[in-house]
């Protein structure tokens, strides 16, 4: 005969098998996995894979590594880290992993704007060169639009914020009857709310690799601001606010184009010449070509205000490119070694984009007054 012991251990495993059929279920399509903890969302969260940077830099896609020929494996992009970790303690390149402890003093502590503004260094540089946005003057942070999903992740793998469902937070989370109000209905179900209410972009311009190979140094040429290109986002296609990023490797050039979502949001938006008929779609239909950057003789200078991406961009972009002539390994930037190379890029990637369509590209080029 069983012991007393036997039948209580037989009758509690039997009755907590049940409870956990009953929980998530008897198999099959029915069933429900266990709900995820932060550590296991963490661990596919693109601030733990660090996956938006293997995507635009590999060859297969397109990326900078059509020129290098080198792995993103054999540089230190996916092992980058700020400073040190939250607590002050310092970072071990040869050893870090990315933790929770990146932005965590402490398991669960609160986590600063600042701490946030460390690695998403646009976001500061937007603040530090006096950008408004709407949103920062009210007194929000960036967790007051951003999901823990957003951060901790979500069970999924996404290989750049700009997969669809990566990041959760939209406009229209908050701003729910903007399609009710008179000046939206224009361009209400073609045009994205960042066309329209997007100060401005900045971004590093020309990027001198040769020191992110060899020193781990982030080099770039000086920053652009002041401009916004204009693109249609995938999937969708809606148009939306655009960035580029560019670089040079020895004598080879790249540029890399992508929607782009800025935080120098304005209450008021965009007056129709902005976009219409304004400088740059009128050197367009003048010229075939738009003149996106250029060298003035001392520096690279950036063409100001909203720029359209038209279907033959590849052609249409005129950019100038420079080299730095410097120590590539040396911790500080001499600005006068840095010499004019070319005009145009070698390489040429978008993703997550279509340029503008010709129709639109015809619309952009009349000029248009608001009703």
């Amino acid at each position: 005969m069983k012991s007393v012991r036997q039948l209580v251990l037989a009758s509690f495993t039997l009755t907590s098998a049940v409870a956990v059929l009953l929980l998530y279920g008897c198999g099959g399509d029915s069933a429900k996995a266990p709900p995820m903890s932060i550590e296991e969302t963490f661990r596919t969260s693109l601030h733990a894979t660090r996956a938006g940077k293997a995507t635009w830099y590999s060859k297969q896609n397109g990326g900078f590594e059509a020129l290098t020929n080198i792995s993103i494996s054999d540089m230190k992009c996916m092992k980058c880290h700020p400073g040190t970790k939250a607590d002050g303690s310092p970072i071990d390149p040869a050893t870090y992993r990315p933790g929770c402890d990146d932005c965590h003093s402490s398991p669960g502590s609160p986590v600063s704007d600042a701490t946030c503004l460390k690695c998403h260094s646009r976001q500061a540089r937007e603040i530090a060169l006096g950008y408004s946005d709407v949103h920062r003057a009210k007194g929000f942070r960036c967790m007051s639009c951003h999901t823990l999903e957003d951060v901790h992740g979500d069970g999924k793998q996404y290989a750049s914020w700009l997969d669809e469902g990566a990041v959760k937070v939209k406009c229209e989370t908050c701003h729910k009857a903007v399609a009710n109000i008179q000046v939206h209905q224009v361009h209400n179900n073609t045009v994205d709310c960042t066309a329209c209410h997007t100060q401005s972009v900045i971004s590093c311009y020309n990027c001198h690799l040769q020191s992110e190979i060899q020193a781990d140094r982030k080099r770039p040429h000086g920053i652009i601001r002041d401009y916004m290109l204009l693109l249609r986002r995938k999937p969708g296609g809606k148009v939306h606010s655009g960035t580029l990023m560019t670089l040079n490797y020895g004598d080879k050039t790249f540029v890399a184009i992508a929607p782009y979502r800025a935080h120098t949001i304005s209450r008021n938006a965009k007056k129709c010449e902005d976009c219409h008929d304004n400088a740059a779609i009128r050197e367009y239909t003048q010229t075939g070509k738009i003149t996106v950057t250029r060298w003035d003789g001392s520096k690279i200078v950036n063409t100001k205000g909203v720029i359209p991406v038209p279907p033959d961009w590849q052609t249409a972009f005129r950019l100038d490119f420079v080299d730095y002539t410097g120590d590539p390994a040396s911790p500080t930037t001499d600005p006068t070694k840095w010499v004019f190379l070319k005009t145009g890029a070698d390489g040429k990637q978008m993703l997550y984009a279509e340029p503008l369509t010709p129709q639109q590209i015809e619309k952009l080029s009349q000029p248009y007054t608001s009703p």
